[in-house]
């Protein structure tokens, strides 16, 4: 299967002003992914990884060691003294059946509900679907409101998991997306 090239880097301006940079993650990102996962909340943990557990070294150097041909990931960063911290992070993962990918996205509990969550969604949304993804899978805990919001106004449909109200499904199929009250956010 031939890869899809995908998108260097983005400049993205937030509406308080701040310049955020979304590229592409690499090997070379792994203390910034530490430092970021290091700094979420553990609600943030709890909503993202459904336990309160913290993602080992070795889940983080597979998270920053992509493997091209089956899965993406962008990394969200703001200036730091310098240097770079990470603010948010979203993947997909190819898996079964084929054409279907499992996403993920995080962001600093600072920087969630100031739109980044669509810009990188909507960004991997198109990256996937140039990657011949037919549909992006996902799922979140009920009661993770921002995430279900962020779904929804992005053509996901939701669904509660069958025997299991604490979570729910989300699914887009990108042959229609996107859809045209749904789609990339400008």
């Amino acid at each position: 299967m031939q890869h899809v090239k995908q998108p260097e880097r983005e400049t993205w301006n937030a509406a308080d002003g701040t310049v955020v940079t979304i590229r592409p993650i690499s090997a070379a990102d792994l203390a910034l992914e530490q430092n970021f996962a290091d700094g979420l909340s553990p609600h943030t943990v709890y909503q993202r990884l459904m336990s309160v557990r913290r993602p080992s070294l070795e889940e983080l150097r597979r998270f920053t060691n992509i493997d091209p041909e089956r899965e993406f990931a962008l990394v969200a960063t703001t200036p730091n003294q310098g240097s770079e911290r990470q603010i948010g992070v979203a993947r997909y993962v190819k898996g079964s059946p084929p054409g279907d990918a499992e996403f993920a996205i995080v962001l600093s509990d600072d920087w969630q509900r100031r739109g980044l969550g669509t810009r990188l969604l909507t960004l991997l949304l198109s990256a996937a679907k140039r990657d011949r993804v037919r549909r992006l899978v996902g799922t979140t805990m009920s009661e993770n409101d921002g995430m279900l919001r962020l779904g929804r106004k992005l053509g996901f449909k939701l669904n509660k998991e069958p025997g299991m109200a604490s979570i729910t499904n989300l699914a887009v199929d990108l042959a229609t997306w996107p859809a045209s009250d749904a789609g990339p956010a400008r």
